[in-house]
């Protein structure tokens, strides 16, 4: 058995670290020059005026390359964020617009705020992109998201989230190990997910689709948005310079509540994935831990087991740091490269935790998200179970 599981140990690091340097070599490649674009409709659902509000409005007024108009949902009238829009952007050089959607009734507010920005689509407008308040994009990003869809690569492009710890804290410093790890994964088209924080369609897709169908029960915005993407025909494209930064600050219960979340809507709604991610997240901790007690007696199979997966999962920090100076922005990067090789050495830790926070996300079926409590009874099919005090 403590063979099995070492050998299942190394076969899983072996894999993840080819999959990481594949995802730097294809990052080094010249990008093919792409056709100008049509009008994109930007749409951003908004909850609260926190502190990375701003930052996200300045970025995302401050695109080049492309035409686009802002589309901001939020809540309601009383939601501190409608008064920081507007203030915001009441000189905006582009275009905005702000709807209100109204409080939520069998869905999950973010997923309602989406679909109240819907009808206010043009025709002009000839793609439509999906983006999150709490990430800093870039000057290049939307040139960058639309790339494949403009050459004709894919009706649907998505990007990802590179997490940024904000403070010193543990908590916080493991999460942008963890983010780091799913960021660099290598992409596949037929297991590409869409990320509602950035994901862009060609219109036809769109309308192919039916997103009001789609999302008519769910709190998954991006998961559901996926499965109407396969429904429709769509292949999803993963340009892998976008990686949009994000800082993340976390206390214990907050790094917890919050893994466990994205792994329970995970599995909800993408079970396929869930699986994959145990598969391999688990067989390390379990090869780890078998290896160790042989280790600590110096039995030479268990020795040279963890010392190559420690080999290993070293191997893949570096990569990381590679993967950051090429593809993030400036101060971004150099955040990233001082976090990774700062905390590197953490890897031990943040691998089980990782691994805690998937077997987590199999328990149970509900969550809190942005002050609100649900309970998925079925991808589809959400209950509201509590809501956070109305904004004042």
């Amino acid at each position: 058995m403590t063979q099995a599981l070492l050998a299942a140990w190394l076969l899983v690091s072996l894999l993840a670290t080819l999959g990481t340097a594949l995802y730097l070599w294809r990052v080094r490649r010249p990008l093919a020059p792409a056709p100008a674009a049509g009008r994109v409709a930007l749409i951003v659902p908004v909850r609260g005026a926190g502190p990375g509000l701003d930052a996200f409005l300045r970025g995302a007024l401050a695109q080049r390359g492309v035409p686009y108009r802002l589309i901001l949902a939020v809540e309601s009238e009383s939601d501190p964020a409608a008064a920081a829009i507007d203030a915001a952007t009441r000189a905006a050089p582009v275009p905005v617009r702000r709807v209100t959607a109204g409080p939520a009734a069998g869905r999950g507010q973010k997923v309602h705020n989406l679909l109240a920005a819907l009808p206010v689509l043009e025709p002009a407008d000839a793609f439509v992109v999906f983006a999150d308040a709490d990430t800093a994009p870039p000057p290049d990003w939307l040139a960058q998201l639309l790339r494949p869809v403009l050459l004709g690569r894919a009706e649907a492009a998505s990007g990802y989230f590179w997490t940024l710890p904000a403070d010193d804290a543990l908590p916080s410093r493991l999460a942008g190990l963890i983010g780091a790890s799913v960021a660099t994964l290598a992409r596949f088209h037929r297991w590409n997910l869409c990320w509602g924080g950035s994901t862009a369609l060609a219109r036809p897709a769109l309308e192919r689709m039916d997103l009001p169908r789609a999302w008519a029960g769910t709190v998954s915005d991006d998961l559901m948005l996926t499965r109407a993407a396969r429904a429709a025909g769509c292949r999803i494209h993963a340009p892998l310079f976008v990686l949009l930064p994000g800082p993340a600050r976390f206390g214990w219960r907050g790094l917890l509540a919050y893994g466990r979340r994205q792994y329970l809507i995970l599995r909800v709604h993408a079970p396929r994935h869930w699986w994959l991610a145990m598969a391999a997240l688990v067989p390390p901790v379990l090869g780890a831990a078998a290896a160790l007690p042989g280790a600590l007696a110096g039995e030479s199979l268990p020795l040279a087991a963890l010392g190559a997966g420690l080999a290993l999962q070293q191997g893949r920090a570096s990569l990381r740091l590679a993967i950051a100076r090429r593809v993030l922005p400036g101060e971004a990067a150099a955040l990233a490269v001082r976090s990774l090789r700062r905390d590197r050495w953490l890897l031990p830790l943040a691998v089980p935790l990782h691994a805690g926070l998937a077997i987590a996300g199999g328990c149970g079926r509900t969550l809190r998200w942005a002050g609100f409590r649900y309970r998925l009874r079925a991808p589809d099919l959400t209950e509201v179970l509590e809501r956070p005090a109305p904004w004042r």
